[in-house]
């Protein structure tokens, strides 16, 4: 053992404490001691004797001592990797700047991409949402369908919002959240829904009571088709949906087994292009 090496155990010893310490453990332990040791001179001052006193000096070097020899083990780690982390370090901005720039010329690519698109794609003549437990539906075969029916129309923007009957993982829990959000930022004019969240979304308000719309429309509905609901300012149940479950339009389309049911949530501007394709779904109805 080196002369270093003792003093260093000495060192420990009066601090009472072991030799692979931290610096944290030295540094409390250090700043006890001082309060004790002063402590005593106090107490020695006005003549209160108390048995053996603490060396403040002792304590001063032994914690010199110890915080020197590690800071000089810091900055030999430091030196010896200095190089190595500023490679790594500016190598890792490198890495980083590239992935923003990528993504950047991604987002402006698709961003003139969509401007494109929007400029040569036709206005829609209305907006429908498949929105459910509807996740393998083909909603392009579905707008063709519809667009069977109103030939005259140009384009019928159709959206599939998968929302899980059940929360089993988190990538549920995330799609749940987005059909959430789409409901919120996205308000489509029909919305075709499963069972289960037509109640759901005709509990919260989200449909327009069918005996309205047929006032002012003239739209007849058959009475075996209707659904009816209650929301939460309802005190009776009233017609909210169009069971429209089997219809040829959902053909080919994927719907899962679940029932279609068809809601309408569009504002009264376009209740006469909703009434035109939900007369034409009712006209073709098995």
């Amino acid at each position: 053992m080196t002369e270093l090496d003792e003093q260093m155990k000495k060192a420990y010893e009066l601090l009472g404490l072991p030799e692979d310490a931290t610096r944290e453990q030295v540094e409390n332990r250090y700043f006890i001691l001082l309060k004790r040791a002063r402590s005593e001179k106090t107490r020695s001052e006005a003549g209160e004797e108390d048995g053996e006193t603490l060396n403040l000096t002792e304590i001063n070097q032994a914690y010199n001592l110890i915080i020197g020899i590690e800071s000089e083990k810091t900055v030999t780690v430091v030196k010896q990797s200095k190089i190595g982390h500023f490679f790594y370090y500016y190598k890792l901005h490198v890495i980083v700047g590239l992935l923003i720039v990528l993504v950047a010329g991604y987002m402006i690519k698709e961003g003139v991409d969509k401007r494109r698109e929007a400029a040569n794609t036709p206005p829609a003549n209305l907006s429908v949402s498949v929105f459910g437990n509807f996740y393998f539906a083909d909603t392009e075969l579905l707008e063709q369908n519809m667009l069977n029916l109103v030939p005259e129309w140009q384009r019928i923007k159709t959206s599939l919002v998968y929302n899980p009957p059940e929360i089993q993982s988190q990538q549920d829990m995330a799609l749940q959240q987005k059909s959430v959000l789409m409901l919120i930022t996205e308000k489509d004019e029909v919305y075709v829904t499963d069972e289960r969240n037509f109640e759901s979304l005709a509990m919260q308000g989200l449909f327009v009571k069918l005996d309205e719309f047929a006032a002012k429309t003239g739209l007849t509905i058959p009475e075996n088709l209707i659904r009816k609901a209650r929301t939460e300012d309802d005190t009776a149940d009233y017609a909210y949906g169009i069971d429209l479950t089997g219809h040829p339009i959902f053909n080919g389309v994927e719907v899962g087994g679940e029932r279609q049911i068809v809601g309408i949530r569009a504002p009264e501007d376009k209740w006469d292009d909703t009434r035109i394709l939900i007369g034409k779904l009712l006209e073709t109805m098995r």
